[in-house]
C-alpha cells in the first residue's frame, strides 16, 4: 500500500517517559533536543499528534532558519477529538497550515482555521493513503503515547529518533502504554548516535 514515511521523533526520559507526572506542557528535552528536532523537520511535509497533546501545550514547534521562523514549515495534523479546542491556544494563531483528523461524528468548530479535515478509515493504513492523494511523503510522528502505540500496532513507524534525557522521572506517560500486550517490530538498526553537550543521547533508528 502506497504511504508517507513516518519518523517517529521523540524525547524520553532513562526510564522511558515522554512526559512530567504532573503532566502540562514543559518540555522534557533540552534546547540541544530542540536543535535536532529542528534539523529533523526541516525535511519533513507534515508532522502528526495526538489532540491530547495539543491540550497539554496549545501551541506546536516552529521550524527555525537563519533569519528565525522559516516560511516554510510542515503542515501540522492533528489526530483526535478537537471538541474541546479552544481558538484562543497560540497553536490557531501559529503561521502554519493545519489539518485535523478526527471521527465522523464530531463536528469541528468552525471558529478553528483547519484548512482541511479528513475522516478516520477505521485505521491508519487506510487514513495515511489519503494523505498520500493529498502530496505527503514524509510525516515525522511527534507523539502522544496513544498516537504512537496506534501507529506501532499497524507496523507503520519506519525510523525512530529518540534524544534520551539523562533524568528518571516515574509517572503514567511512557511512550508505549504499560499496559500493552502486543509485539512490535523488533527489527531495528542503528543510523547514528550522537551525544549533545547536555549529556543527552541522540540516537537514530531504521528498520531493517
Amino acid at each position: 500500500m502506497n504511504r508517507p514515511h513516518i519518523t517517529l521523533i521523540i524525547a524520553s526520559s532513562l526510564d522511558g517517559r515522554i512526559a512530567f507526572p504532573e503532566g502540562g506542557n514543559k518540555n522534557l528535552g533540552s534546547s540541544e533536543d530542540r536543535v535536532v528536532l529542528n534539523k529533523a523537520l526541516k525535511n519533513m511535509d507534515a508532522t502528526i499528534f495526538g489532540s491530547g497533546t495539543l491540550k497539554a501545550h496549545k501551541s506546536t514547534f516552529l521550524v527555525k532558519d537563519k533569519n528565525g521562523i522559516s516560511e516554510k514549515q510542515p503542515i501540522s495534523i492533528v489526530a483526535g477529538n478537537i471538541k474541546d479546542f479552544s481558538q484562543n491556544w497560540l497553536y490557531f494563531k501559529q503561521p502554519i497550515i493545519k489539518w485535523s483528523i478526527h471521527s465522523n461524528e464530531i463536528k469541528n468548530d468552525k471558529n478553528l482555521n483547519f484548512q482541511k479535515e479528513f475522516i478516520y478509515q477505521d485505521s491508519w493504513i487506510k487514513t495515511l493513503e489519503i494523505l498520500t492523494e493529498e502530496g505527503i511523503k514524509n510525516i515525522a510522528l511527534l507523539g502522544g503515547g496513544k498516537l504512537i502505540n496506534a501507529f506501532a500496532r499497524e507496523d507503520l513507524i519506519d525510523e525512530i529518533k529518540i534524544t534520551i534525557v539523562p533524568i528518571m522521572i516515574g509517572g503514567k506517560f511512557t511512550w508505549i502504554p504499560i499496559q500493552q500486550k502486543e509485539k512490535f517490530s523488533s527489527n531495528w538498526t542503528i543510523k547514528s548516535i550522537k551525544r549533545l553537550k547536555t549529556d543527552e543521547i541522540f540516537i537514530h533508528y531504521s528498520k531493517k
